[in-house]
């Protein structure tokens, strides 16, 4: 019989990276919806890429973009 415990260690890496990803993304959509929208908008437009492509906005969401 096989063990299993290094596929059970693979699942729980997955998942953790999955929550990490899906948090980063969250903060992401959080910190747009609260933004000033006031000249520059370099923090909006970097946010609303990141919010439509998916990847980006895992990646930015953990990034404190200053005006």
């Amino acid at each position: 019989m096989k063990n299993q415990k290094g596929y059970t260690q693979v699942a729980v890496l997955y998942i953790i990276i999955w929550f990490a990803a899906v948090i980063g993304w969250g903060m992401n959509v959080y910190k747009l919806v609260t933004a000033n929208f006031e000249p520059s908008y370099k923090n909006e437009i970097i946010r609303s890429v990141g919010v439509v492509i998916t990847p980006v906005g895992v990646i930015t969401g953990y990034i404190d973009i200053e005006d």
